[in-house]
């Protein structure tokens, strides 16, 4: 396979081992390095980033039938789960308060997603959304369209997302296990950590649908 041709996942581990603990995050020697990856085509990973900027709209109010309209006319509403379909169909108000949560946090996906795209160089374990992530989608409220963002969707290269998938998985552990501890690092978010990590996950295994993916450590 031409990507083991270019550089080994045992060896993304170590090195993304090495400098994880050497920035301060501890890393579990026995967790396994990933399989190998089957990337996803670009346009469905962008149709899969408005999918989400739509659904993200509930969590500021804007009106269902406003985002329903949008995503049919950018030919999107077929790319919705039968959970998220539900999502439009249900007052905002009335869903479960983790749903809403859910839909909340799916910014940092969305942003893990533009990083994939290559629309910004900024993807940390820590740190939230910038400003400028208003600026590099469409703005719904104004029924821009999506064509725009899909067709600049330029997949970065394909060694260094997988780098990043197995650094978001190492760190995964450190932030889960500091929460279930109590402990404290300014050096990862267990949030940002989980939706950004998904978002990499949806990217490199095509062979899992956005509500199929495991976040196992």
């Amino acid at each position: 396979m031409l990507f083991q041709k270019k550089i080994k996942p045992k060896k993304i581990k170590d090195k993304n081992t090495r400098e994880l603990r050497s920035s301060g995050i501890e890393v579990i020697e026995h967790l396994p390095y990933l399989d190998s990856p089957e990337f996803r085509e670009p346009k469905e990973i962008a149709r899969r980033t408005m999918v989400l900027t739509a659904l993200f709209q509930l969590h500021l109010q804007a009106p269902r039938e406003i985002i329903k309209k949008w995503l049919k006319e950018n030919g999107l509403l077929t790319k919705l789960n039968a959970e998220e379909l539900e999502y439009l169909e249900t007052e905002y108000s009335d869903l479960p308060e983790q749903t809403q949560t859910d839909i909340y946090w799916f910014v940092e996906a969305i942003w893990a997603f533009a990083w994939v795209g290559g629309f910004h160089n900024n993807l940390t374990l820590n740190t939230g959304v910038e400003d400028s992530l208003a600026s590099l989608i469409p703005n719904i409220a104004k029924n821009e369209p999506a064509e725009k963002f899909i067709s600049e969707f330029k997949l970065r290269n394909q060694v260094d997302i997988f780098k990043m998938l197995d650094k978001f998985y190492r760190a995964h552990w450190f932030a889960r296990n500091n929460n279930l501890t109590g402990k404290q690092s300014d050096k990862v978010d267990l949030d940002i950590i989980l939706e950004r990590r998904k978002a990499l996950e949806y990217t490199v295994y095509k062979e899992f649908d956005w509500d199929e993916i495991s976040l196992n450590t």
